[in-house]
């Protein structure tokens, strides 16, 4: 699996959608590989490149968010999964792909650690 990681990692860039310039074909098929896909992605979310960075968060945005979703009972029609996920976003630092290096990479350690954790099988 992690040579299937490793090539969508290296396309996270290529053929971006022309509406939502943040997704790629990549971009969804990472995040339907889910947390095990999310340690190769980390480092993406230092990249220099602005629209790596972007879609690297995105990737990490719908892992988790779909993570937390399985793990969250819910009356249909209610919201509890999205604030759940919310607060486990803000836990880990609240990545922002335009933030300050400083603050990114607070967040990324956060990630990091909260990976080691929770993305074993």
């Amino acid at each position: 699996m992690s040579d299937d990681i490793g090539g969508l990692i290296a396309t996270i860039n290529d053929s971006p959608d022309p509406s939502h310039g943040d997704l790629t074909p990549s971009v969804h098929a990472l995040v339907k590989l889910g947390l095990p896909a999310l340690p190769l992605v980390l480092p993406l979310l230092e990249s220099e490149d602005k629209w790596t960075r972007l879609r690297a968060q995105r990737v990490m945005e719908g892992a988790t968010r779909a993570w937390v979703r399985a793990r969250t009972p819910e009356r249909p029609m209610t919201r509890k999964a999205d604030y759940a996920w919310l607060e486990l976003w803000q836990a880990n630092g609240n990545y922002d792909w335009e933030a300050a290096v400083e603050a990114r990479t607070a967040a990324i350690e956060r990630w990091r650690e909260w990976l080691r954790t929770n993305a074993t099988p």
